[in-house]
């Protein structure tokens, strides 16, 4: 056999070195190496978040919103893939400049003198002259992207602030539940005393004490619970807003929310998700017309300049170390295995999903909103039963406490169970409006019309100008 020349020898070391590399590479994976071998941050512990004492003052439902969207992190992570993504657009067009490089070949090659070592600088510009729509279309589809990343950042505003408004809603209802429920145990402590102030009388039984008595625990049971949905309800909005604590919590809802629903033909143009489907849509007919120009010649300019480092290049007794060319290049695939068929199936399958993406966005849309009208219209009608169910509950305890204390002609059953009727048409109230207000604000949300009815356009949000 013949010596083994330099090169056989480098690829037998670089295959042996393979394969020991191989039989040492763990075949595990450990959460404790990745956090050690990526050089994670410290994941135990408690998480210092970005938390900011509550504000002074009472807070509003605008002013929650406004807050929220200030600060959010959801919203922050949107701009900061729209940023991304607009210097995509830039790496695109730089395919219509010239692109330089230059590098050091170091080698071994049959045609040098003695087979021996010629080392040498390249200094190569590559000017594409035309492509036949390959760069345009790329700088399409990322300029698409932009605009898909523009609505995904209306999408997080949207959310946020949507989140906070039935966040708060929720506090509010909450905070009046419970003021409900202390009156309600409040009114039945009066009645206690009366009922225990006849019993030492001997005009009423121990036993009317006793069933006060119960219906007395039982409605402190219901005010504490109330407390705790409370304390959680706040506790949902304080990590919306950022805030470790909260001080007063207005219950005023905005009049000029109150007619949301009433839309008899919405746009989808102002809807963030629609806006994002299309801009989908618009990247896939990009990458539809990147994958049919890849079929295609693409002619480029192409100079280079190189210089040998030493006399071992092939005819180095005529020519000189440094040496020039140009080439106008034409290039074209004509078989990849049917890459390039795939590619372009692929391209057209996913532009016809794109397409019945906004659809599908927009039947969802369209299908919320007329249940939010549909809900809100039935519940208006509740409402104005349970106003008037108030108005008599509120008679029948009056005569009811009137016959007990007055004339005896009616049992104390009757009087406590008048007594908690009229609180528990109030409790059905204060869930009714609960119910109608988030219906309200899923009409905003589904509408695109949130941000103008909370004061969140034509201004600037996390360091984005929000228009119309």
């Amino acid at each position: 056999m013949g010596k083994l020349t330099p090169i056989a020898w480098g690829l037998a070391s670089c295959l042996c070195s393979a394969a020991l590399h191989a039989e040492e590479t763990p075949r595990f994976i450990s959460s404790q190496t990745l956090h050690e071998q990526q050089e994670l941050p410290s994941l135990s512990g408690k998480v210092d978040l970005p938390l900011d004492p509550a504000a002074p003052g009472t807070l509003t439902l605008n002013n929650a919103v406004d807050r929220a969207v200030s600060w959010h992190p959801s919203i922050q992570e949107a701009v900061g893939k729209l940023l991304a993504q607009n210097e995509q657009v830039d790496v695109a067009k730089s395919k219509y400049y010239p692109q330089i490089s230059a590098g050091m070949n170091n080698g071994y090659a049959n045609n040098y003198v003695d087979h021996g070592f010629s080392p040498s600088l390249v200094v190569s510009l590559s000017q594409m002259l035309y492509d036949f729509g390959k760069v345009a279309s790329q700088v399409r589809a990322e300029s698409a992207g932009v605009a898909q990343e523009q609505a995904n950042v209306l999408v997080s505003i949207d959310n946020v602030g949507y989140s906070t408004a039935v966040a708060m809603v929720q506090v509010q209802t909450w905070q009046q539940m419970v003021d409900v429920a202390e009156e309600q145990l409040t009114a039945l402590n009066h009645i206690g005393g009366l009922i225990r102030q006849r019993s030492d009388e001997g005009a009423a039984s121990q036993s009317d004490a006793v069933q006060t008595d119960a219906r007395i625990e039982s409605a402190r049971s219901q005010l504490i619970q109330y407390q705790a949905t409370r304390d959680s309800a706040e506790a949902t909005l304080m990590s919306w807003l950022g805030w470790n604590t909260l001080n007063g919590i207005s219950n005023d809802f905005p009049d000029k929310l109150a007619q949301s629903c009433n839309i008899a033909q919405p746009d989808d143009r102002l809807v963030p998700s629609v806006l994002a489907a299309w801009a989908q849509t618009n990247v896939a007919q990009a990458n539809v017309d990147y994958a049919n120009a890849q079929m295609t010649p693409t002619i480029s300019l192409e100079p280079q300049v190189q210089h040998y480092l030493n006399d071992k290049y092939p005819s180095h007794e005529v020519l000189d170390r440094t040496q020039y060319s140009a080439w106008v290049k034409v290039e074209m695939p004509i078989y990849q295995g049917g890459a390039m068929t795939a590619r372009r199936n692929a391209a057209n399958y996913a532009l016809s999903a794109a397409q019945a993406t906004i659809q599908r966005v927009r039947l969802e849309v369209r299908q919320k909103l007329l249940e939010s009208q549909s809900q809100v219209m039935s519940l208006m009608s509740s409402l104005q039963v349970q106003r008037r169910q108030q108005e008599y509950s509120a008679r029948t305890r009056e005569l009811y406490q009137q016959q007990y204390l007055e004339l005896g002609s009616r049992p104390l059953l009757d009087v406590l169970n008048a007594e908690q009727e009229v609180y528990q048409a109030r409790f059905s109230e204060l869930q009714t409006l609960n119910q109608l207000h988030q219906l309200e604000l899923n009409c905003l949300y589904n509408t695109g019309r949130l941000r103008n009815a909370f004061r969140l356009e034509n201004r600037s949000i996390q360091s984005v100008e929000i228009q119309p």
